[in-house]
Order: C-alpha cells, then sequence, then structure tokens
C-alpha cells in the first residue's frame, strides 16, 4: 500500500487543541463542501487541525483534496488502496498532534455548529457522543443499526446508551488512539466495537442530541446497500463473536 501525505496545516497554523479527524473514501461530490463547512465553523473560534484520511477511492476525492489543501490549511493522508473505515480512522490518527479529537464522517450529515455541545461536556466524559435523536437514514438501515446495536448492549451489558454507532465522537487524542488501536472485528461497524472496549476499559461515555442531515449529495448511503444487508449481518454477527470471545463474556 502506498500513501502520500498533505500538509498544509504544519506550515500555515502550526499547532492547535482541536483536530477533527474524517475517514473519507469516494466523496468527491461531498468532501470539500462539508470539510469547509467544519473548518469555518471551529476555526472561526479557535485553530483547528483539519485531517482528511482518504481510503483508496476510485473517485477523483484525490484530486478534490488537493484542491483544497490549498484554500484552507489541513492535513491529508491519500491512499492507493481500500483499508476500511476503521483502518482510515487508525491511519488518520498517526497525524493527529491535538489534544482532543472530533471524529466523525465525511458525507454532510453531521452538523458542524453542533461540536460545542460536544465540546462543553468533554471535562464531564471520557468520550462525549453526538446522539442522532432524528436519524436521516434510510428505513431499513435505522432499523438494522437499532437492532444489532440492541445485540450488542445486551450481550456486553453496555449502559442504556441512545446511540453507540454514532459518527459524531470527541475525545482525547490518546483515548482516540489506544482505542481504535485494538479495534480489528469491525471494520464496517467500528463504533459498536469502538464503544464495547471503551466501557470495558471503564470509561466515562457521554452522549447529548444532535442534528443529522441528509447526505450532502443526496444519495442514501456509500455502504449499506439493500443488497448488502445479508452479508453485512452475519459479518457482523462474527465479529461479536470473537469480540466476546476475546473479552472472556460468555
Amino acid at each position: 500500500m502506498t500513501e502520500r501525505i498533505i500538509d498544509t496545516f504544519t506550515s500555515k497554523v502550526g499547532k492547535a487543541e482541536i483536530a477533527v479527524l474524517m475517514p473519507v473514501h469516494n466523496e468527491a461530490e461531498t468532501i470539500e463542501e462539508t470539510a469547509i463547512e467544519i473548518y469555518n465553523v471551529i476555526s472561526s473560534k479557535v485553530p483547528l487541525e483539519l485531517v482528511l484520511s482518504e481510503d483508496g477511492s476510485r473517485d477523483n476525492t484525490q484530486q478534490v483534496i488537493e484542491r483544497l489543501s490549498v484554500k484552507i490549511p489541513l492535513k491529508a493522508m491519500l491512499s492507493t488502496s481500500r483499508k476500511g473505515y476503521a483502518g482510515g480512522i487508525k491511519d488518520g490518527l498517526k497525524l493527529v498532534k491535538a489534544k482532543y479529537v472530533l471524529i466523525t464522517d465525511s458525507d454532510g450529515q453531521q452538523d458542524p455548529k453542533d461540536f460545542w455541545k460536544l465540546w462543553n461536556l468533554r471535562m464531564k466524559y471520557d468520550i462525549v457522543s453526538g446522539w442522532r435523536k432524528k436519524r436521516a437514514d434510510a428505513f431499513y438501515r435505522k432499523i438494522m443499526s437499532k437492532i444489532f446495536q440492541l445485540r450488542v448492549k445486551n450481550a456486553f451489558k453496555l449502559p442504556n446508551l441512545m446511540d453507540i454507532t454514532a459518527p459524531f465522537k470527541l475525545m482525547k487524542t490518546e483515548i482516540a488512539r489506544e482505542i481504535a488501536e485494538e479495534c480489528k472485528y469491525m471494520s464496517e461497524s467500528f463504533w459498536n466495537e469502538f464503544t464495547v472496549r471503551a466501557h470495558v476499559k471503564g470509561l466515562r461515555i457521554g452522549e447529548i442530541p444532535v442534528t443529522h442531515r441528509i447526505r450532502a449529495d443526496k444519495s442514501a448511503t456509500r455502504v449499506y446497500k439493500p443488497w448488502k444487508i445479508p452479508k453485512i449481518a452475519l459479518a457482523q454477527l462474527t465479529a461479536l463473536s470473537k469480540l466476546k470471545l476475546e473479552l472472556g463474556i460468555k
């Protein structure tokens, strides 16, 4: 796997207490708008370390990121092959230098203004998660997610969290790195495994309602297509069994 690093942040900004990390795959139509919106909202108040972890896109996402790096200061890792959602997060965290990191998707479904809700709770919890109270996804995906989350919560006796797979989480970077590196079973359902491992470590997990929007390109999803559901479900159940075995949970 060949990777290329872009860094216009270090020379223009240098340091920041807050980083936003976004894994990116085939988001040529959305990544520029999404990244600029996040940058404008947060950097208007504090310096922001924006990190894009590109994951072997087959469209022109890499070219869009290259042009974007001239418009706003950012760091980016561009990859020639696919490594999956979890792999994108793990590699992206290698570029993060800020004390705190918000990890979020690059499809424009999260409202950057909600970042400040999470930020205000950073001293109360180890991990602050944005709970998608009115989730703007297809019905079949919401049902699938709800069922699997219930299985995970029951299997690992998780606290009564409303949305463990929410892709809008703030924490100290050192915590994100430690837990992400341990995750190895649920590549596309990364936040399920991440939350379980955080709970097992005794970390405090807090939630707060946030806005959830339709994708910036108006499509339903990039991964969870209806015809892929049986294969995804089987993979998740297999991963769940492996995680229970590793953690010694019956």
